[in-house]
């Protein structure tokens, strides 16, 4: 059985993650970093098993080590969103935190792209 790359729908999972910020009862009920990030995994999963991904996806799975290495620890085995949630006070507070450091990433990224 071969597999194919999945074709890049237009919306960007960054576009997808901004939509989720501004409403968040839309999509994952209230803010939490665990259902936002069982929501993308779910989303994620759901457009691959038709065909299709995310545009920037590829880009957004470097986050997870970057978050790693911004949040001080050693590996990034535990995932982005319990590395985030183990430095906030609360589920919502990660939520939040998520976006900040979701805004540096990108700025970072943008930085390379240019460099």
């Amino acid at each position: 059985m071969s597999t194919s790359t999945p074709q890049e729908i237009d919306e960007s999972i960054y576009d997808l993650l901004e939509h989720v910020r501004k409403r968040p009862g839309m999509s994952i009920a209230e803010p939490s970093i665990y259902r936002l990030q069982c929501f993308l995994v779910g989303y994620t999963a759901g457009l691959g098993r038709v065909g299709f991904a995310l545009r920037d996806h590829e880009e957004f799975c470097g986050f997870h080590d970057w978050v790693a290495r911004r949040l001080g620890f050693v590996g990034s085995a535990s995932g982005w969103a319990n590395m985030i949630r183990d430095k906030s006070a609360s589920d919502e507070e990660a939520f939040k935190q998520f976006y900040s450091l979701l805004e540096e990433f990108r700025k970072e990224s943008r930085e390379k792209s240019c460099a």
